[in-house]
């Protein structure tokens, strides 16, 4: 196998975790999941385990940037943001099914629980939850930035009340006459 990121071909077998191999790169430490061995390790689980709330991940991500080639096939890999407080991306091949982890993305994914449904970041719904997410940290930030904290949180404080009354339809009729 020759590596995306740094093409040594310097590999060796790995256990991610019971019953799942990948390839590690012995120069980078990138780790390559073909897709038969993701899929075979998916239906020998038992259960998912339910993701973790977001916590700090303690693992130094070393996500690279710029195109790479599926070591499997010669497919251009494509990148997919993770999310769910994990800010880095991780590439798949759309025509094998493989999985290119770059260091340490393995580890953040296990801590966060992510890691059994990592097919799941490949989804459509996954990256348009994750855009709809980025987009109201966006908002936050900027209409804190136009009110100030103290009056961005009342009148979040207000809009939940509003959201939350019975007569909503007639308050929102109200402050807008």
């Amino acid at each position: 196998m020759k590596c995306p990121t740094c093409s040594s071909k310097r590999t060796a077998s790995v256990s991610l975790t019971d019953g799942l191999t990948a390839q590690k790169c012995e120069n980078c430490d990138g780790q390559w999941i073909p897709h038969k061995n993701y899929e075979a390790w998916q239906k020998s689980l038992t259960e998912i385990q339910a993701e973790k709330p977001f916590t700090e991940v303690q693992f130094e991500v070393e996500d690279q940037t710029g195109a790479r080639l599926c070591p499997d096939c010669g497919k251009i890999l494509l990148k997919y943001k993770v999310g769910h407080g994990l800010n880095f991306f991780v590439d798949y091949c759309s025509a094998c099914g493989g999985i290119w982890l770059d260091k340490n993305e393995w580890q953040a994914l296990e801590a966060q629980n992510l890691h059994d449904e990592l097919h799941r970041i490949f989804s459509t719904a996954w990256q348009k939850q994750i855009r709809e997410e980025n987009l109201a940290q966006t908002m936050e930030s900027v209409f804190k930035k136009r009110f100030g904290e103290e009056s961005y949180s009342k009148i979040k404080d207000i809009r939940e009340w509003i959201n939350e009354h019975p007569q909503k339809d007639q308050l929102l009729a109200f402050l807008t006459e």
